[in-house]
C-alpha cells in the first residue's frame, strides 16, 4: 500500500465501485487523518469537536470522491473541504454565541448592584458595536475580525482558512478594521458631544 499514490488509491476505489469502505479509502483516510484534525483543532479549539469536524471532512470526501478529477493533489482537496467545513462550524458557532448573548441579556438578574439604567447602557454598547461592524467593515474584515476577537482563531489559521492571498495575510484585515472601527468611534464621540453640548 504504501508505494501506492493517493491518487492511485482513489483510481482504485473507484474501480471497485465507489462504494462503501473499501482498504483503498481506508488507507487513504488514515494517510490524511492527523493532518485535518490538526486544521480542525487549530479552529475549534477542542479535540472532541475537531474530531468530529474532521469526520464530518472524510464523509463529506467520501460522499463527494467521484468529483475529484486529480487535478490537484489529494491533500489539497481534502483541505479545501477541511476549509468548507471549519468555515460552516464556525459561522454555526458565532450563531449560537449570539443566540446565546441575546438570552444571557434577557435572562441577568436583577441581583447585581448594577441597576435597569446600567443593564440598559449595556445593551445599547453591544447594539452600537454590532452597528459598527456592520456600518463599518466589509465582509472579509468582519470575518476575520469576528474569527479572532470572537473566536480567539489565530490569524495564520484565518489566512489559511480563507485562502487570503495577500502578503500581510489576515492581520492586514484586522489592522484595516481596527482602523476604520476606530475613526468611526472618534466620529461618534464627537457627534455625542456636539448633542450634550
Amino acid at each position: 500500500m504504501r508505494a501506492l499514490s493517493d491518487a492511485d488509491l482513489v483510481a482504485n476505489h473507484l474501480a471497485e465501485g465507489g462504494s462503501g469502505t473499501t482498504v483503498w479509502l481506508q488507507e487513504l483516510f488514515r494517510r490524511h487523518y492527523a493532518r485535518v484534525v490538526t486544521w480542525c483543532l487549530r479552529i475549534a479549539g477542542d479535540r472532541d469537536e475537531a474530531s468530529d469536524l474532521a469526520q464530518a471532512v472524510f464523509v463529506k470526501a467520501h460522499r463527494h470522491l467521484r468529483s475529484f478529477r486529480g487535478e490537484s493533489r489529494v491533500s489539497t482537496w481534502l483541505y479545501s473541504i477541511t476549509r468548507s467545513e471549519c468555515m460552516n462550524y464556525l459561522k454555526a458557532r458565532r450563531s449560537r454565541m449570539n443566540d446565546a448573548d441575546e438570552d444571557l441579556l434577557d435572562e441577568l438578574p436583577d441581583e447585581s448592584e448594577s441597576g435597569p439604567e446600567e443593564a440598559l447602557d449595556h445593551q445599547r454598547a453591544v447594539h452600537l458595536a454590532r452597528e459598527f461592524l456592520d456600518q463599518e467593515l466589509n465582509e472579509t474584515e468582519k470575518l476575520v475580525f469576528a474569527m479572532h476577537y470572537g473566536d480567539d482563531t489565530p490569524l495564520d489559521a484565518i489566512t489559511r482558512l480563507l485562502g487570503l492571498t495577500n502578503r500581510s495575510g489576515a492581520k492586514a484585515y484586522i489592522v484595516s478594521a481596527r482602523r476604520k472601527l476606530s475613526r468611526a468611534i472618534s466620529r461618534w464621540k464627537a457627534s455625542q458631544n456636539r448633542l450634550d453640548a
